[in-house]
Order: structure tokens, then sequence, then C-alpha cells
């Protein structure tokens, strides 16, 4: 072992004489580089290639170069262990993208020695975090202040907001930090139990990195990302702004919840759109513009196979695997597509309110809302159940008149099967009852409102069943009059008389 270690060190002295390239040992990785003659930054992100499948006996005289042999080498990282034999991985850093890619291309499945073959792909250097658990009320600057009092590092924060109320956010953001190393850094700070934000504990992991996608494919992206969409806006709307903007016909518009991808027929076109309307104020929303990054098909099929677009992950817990479900909840929401793809909303996205379209009695605690958002709560509800195949709900309504000869109508549902993401044995949840209302269709949204907030308690309280140390989460907001059936209404309005028992099938909602 010692003879094989010294012809080990009079290698790499040899190599380090060659080519100039100092070699450190540093927390069980060697470092070669960076090159003596390099001035500025180190290259940018997306130059790094992982090694993997490599032989024990293979150390940076075989590498360097093989590797070299594709481009300028920045700096190779070698994995190793303590008996002075590598671990089997290890990592270059090319000095352009371009140079990455091409040994990729070339050595991905190289055989270093006889029947070894070795693997090489891009290294994913994650530097986005998700935060939930954020207060609603906060805004981006707010968020982005709090941060820089525990952590260093900032790019950006990425705080969606709530499509229903343009004065709340969705309650979590995207972080973006200089590097792998201070994200990793941040989400050590980050952890529940060490540090609080606004005095309330923070959910926080590592984010779906974003698809490093080659410059040169870049260049022929004939698509635009564009977000902040207020939830009314129609496709139909989109597409005349944006046509007016070129003085073109535009291919298409997919709006998807609150944000949407513009299609144009030349990219000229849509280099024009973005320069003008960026920032720009549509339907009273100002909305962000980006380049539209393409996806992998095979990756894409993938995400839908698995409920919703949530990554899950069988070597995930349950705790981690609805932190990731929460992540893309709200992504695949869909205004005007197709049934069978796609929802109209997510019943985590925001409140419904119950709203009346007369004037209410104050005897009556009912909350106003915009007539906008009156049907919603049903059309959230039955997406959702679509969406996640769990059986449509069940409404039964009553009707009751008051001694002054009002009549009210009062509405009960139930969900039949509720399983996964939330339930792992699909279990029935209900009935649950609403409160008096004035008409019929009053009566199904309150119902409906009610059902979608028993979920949202229901997905919190799943959470802090899993977590080994249950984080504080905020105390929801109180739902009144959820209570089981049966229920004596005759006791709650004592001088009420019944004139008309109604059971509606729930194939009706054709408001």
């Amino acid at each position: 072992m010692g003879d094989q270690n010294n012809r080990i060190t009079l290698k790499l002295l040899e190599l380090m004489q060659k080519t100039g390239y100092p070699i450190v040992q540093h927390n069980g990785q060697r470092k070669t580089g960076p090159p003596p003659e390099w001035t500025g930054a180190p290259p940018l992100k997306g130059c790094e290639v992982f090694i993997g499948k490599l032989p024990r006996d293979v150390f940076e005289d075989e590498l360097m170069p093989l590797f070299s042999s594709v481009g300028k080498i920045y700096e190779m990282r070698l994995m190793m262990d303590f008996s002075g034999s590598n671990r089997g991985y290890a990592f270059v850093t090319y000095a352009t993208r371009t140079q990455a890619a091409a040994a990729v291309k070339q050595l991905n499945g190289y055989e270093i020695q006889p029947r070894r073959h070795i693997g090489v792909v891009k290294s994913v250097d994650n530097c986005r975090l998700f935060i939930g658990n954020i207060p609603k009320t906060k805004t981006q600057g707010e968020l982005l202040q709090e941060l820089s009092k525990h952590v260093t590092g900032l790019v950006d924060v990425i705080l969606y907001k709530n499509s229903f109320d343009r004065n709340l956010n969705r309650g979590f953001a995207f972080v973006e930090f200089t590097s792998h190393k201070a994200a990793a850094m941040a989400r050590r700070e980050l952890v529940p139990g060490c540090i609080k934000l606004w005095d309330q504990e923070v959910l926080v992991d590592w984010a779906e990195p974003e698809p490093d996608i080659d410059d040169e494919q870049m260049k022929k992206v004939k698509v635009l990302y564009v977000r902040n969409f207020a939830i009314w806006t129609t496709p139909d709307l989109i597409q005349k702004v944006f046509e007016d903007a070129i003085n073109n016909k535009i291919e298409r518009v997919k709006k998807i919840y609150d944000y949407a991808f513009i299609h144009f027929y030349e990219r000229e076109h849509a280099e024009l759109a973005m320069a003008k309307l960026q920032n720009g104020d549509i339907d009273g929303s100002n909305v962000e513009i980006r380049w539209a990054k393409p996806v992998d098909r095979d990756l894409y099929r993938i995400q839908k196979l698995n409920r919703g677009n949530a990554k899950f992950n069988k070597s995930c817990d349950l705790t981690q695997t609805l932190m990731l479900y929460k992540q893309h909840l709200d992504k695949k929401e869909y205004a005007n597509g197709s049934p069978k793809d796609e929802g109209i909303g997510s019943a985590y996205a925001g409140d419904s309110p119950c709203i009346s379209p007369m004037d209410l009695k104050p005897a009556y605690p009912y909350t106003a809302a915009p007539q906008s958002n009156y049907a919603l709560a049903p059309a959230k509800l039955e997406s959702m159940c679509k969406r996640y195949l769990w059986s449509p709900p069940v409404y039964n309504y009553q009707k009751y008149v008051d001694p002054a000869g009002v009549e009210l109508w009062v509405c009960s549902v139930e969900l039949p099967q509720v399983g996964l993401p939330l339930l792992t044995i699909p279990q029935r949840v209900g009935p649950l009852i609403g409160r008096a209302c004035y008409s019929i269709l009053q009566a199904n949204v309150e119902a409906a409102d009610i059902a979608l907030q028993t979920l949202k308690m229901l997905r919190v309280d799943l959470i802090q069943q899993s977590a080994p140390a249950p984080p504080v989460y905020s105390p929801m907001p109180a739902v009144q009059n959820c209570v089981r059936l049966p229920y004596d209404y005759p006791q709650m309005y004592p001088q009420m008389q019944q004139v008309l028992p109604l059971t509606i099938p729930t194939g009706w909602r054709t408001f």
C-alpha cells in the first residue's frame, strides 16, 4: 500500500509540473485547478459535468488528459476516502458550457479500463430553495428583507400572488442564491426550530432545479412564458393584446391558471412582444415575461402520471412528499382548456368565500365578495375530485321558511372517497353542512367552500402527524357550522316550518 501511494504521489507531482495546475486535498476531495493563467470570475453555471462509475484505482493522471482532450478544464474534484482510493465519482468544470456539453456527448460510456465504462452527465448545480408556510400578507420586498437578516448570497425571491386576491400571496416562495453552497448554507440556517420568519416556523427544502438548456437551443425558442395574469383573464384577451403589440398574428395562447405560454410564428415577433409588454399592465395585472424553456417530453409524461405534476418520489417520506406536492399543486390549473387534462382551480390556492347576489340581512353572518368569484368553490371542488380520481361530491338540499316568511336553503356535501395524495387509504369525508342561504345556488357555494377548507385542514394535520418534530403552523381560520349530519334544523330555527324537502342529484348545477 505504501509503494502504491508513493507511485500515485509521484504521478501527481509530474502532472502538476506538466500542466501547472495546483492540487490540494481538503475535506474528502482532491481539487486540481484552476489553471495558472486563469484570470477573472469562475465559469458560469452549467459548465460542470459529473463523472460516475469510476474504478477505484483511477486518478487525476489518467482523468485530466482524457477530459482535457474535449476542452479547457477549469477545475477537477475527485472524491477520496481515507484509504487513498477514490470514491467512484468526480466533478469536472470546463471553461464554457459548450465544452461541458461536448464532454457529455463524447465521453459518456467511455471504456476507461477493460469492460469498465464511465458515465458522464451534466451536473445539477441547484441554487434554488422552496420556502413554505409564509404569511400570506407579506410582499416580495418584505420577504427579501426578512431573509437577508438570516442568510447570505440572495439573488432573487419569486413570490406568487393569490389569483383570487392580488393583495395576498400563495403562502410559498422560491429563493435563488448565488451558488449551490450558499443555498445549502441557507437551507441549514432555516431548518424548523432554528430560525423563525415573523415569529413563524417555515418549511424549507430544495426546489426542483430549472432545466439547463443549451444556449444555441434557447436562441431558437419562439415561445414566451408570461405570469401574474388575473384568474379571469381569458386567452382571447391575451392573444389580442400580444397581436396588437407586434402588429402580427400569433400561433396560439395556452393559459394555465394565472400564467400562459404564448406561441409565435417568428422569433423576431416574440422578441418584439417581450420588449413592448415586459412589466406592462394586462387586464389590471403587471405581467412578467421570460423565454419558455423546452421540456423533456418523457419527463413531462412521467410528471402527468404522478397526479397534478407533483414530483412524488418513493424515497421520500410523507412530509417530503407533501412538501413537493405543495410546490406543484397550483401550477396546472387551466382557465380554458381540455377537461380531460386540465383543472380550472386549486382548492389550496385561495379561499372562495360564500357570497350573496342580494343585500343580506345583518342577522346572518355572510361575507361579501366580488360577483366574479361567486361560483368558483363548487367548480374548484369538482375539479380537484376529477384530477385525483376521487368520487364526485354528493350534494343534498333542504328548504325552510323563517318566521318572516323568507325562504332559506341549507346544503350538505359529502365526499364518498378521498384518497391520494392526501390519504393513503381512501376515506369518506362528511357530510359537511353549510349555513342557511337565501338561494339554492348560494347554499351550493357555501357547502363546497366548507369542503375545501376541511380538505385544507386535513392536509395540515397530515404534515403535523408525519413530521418527526412537528413545526408550528399558523392557526387556520375557524370554519363555522362545519358539523356532521344528522342535525336537527328545526332546533336551529325553532319557529320555522318545513315546506319542501328536496334532494337534487349531483349532476345538477348548470348555472
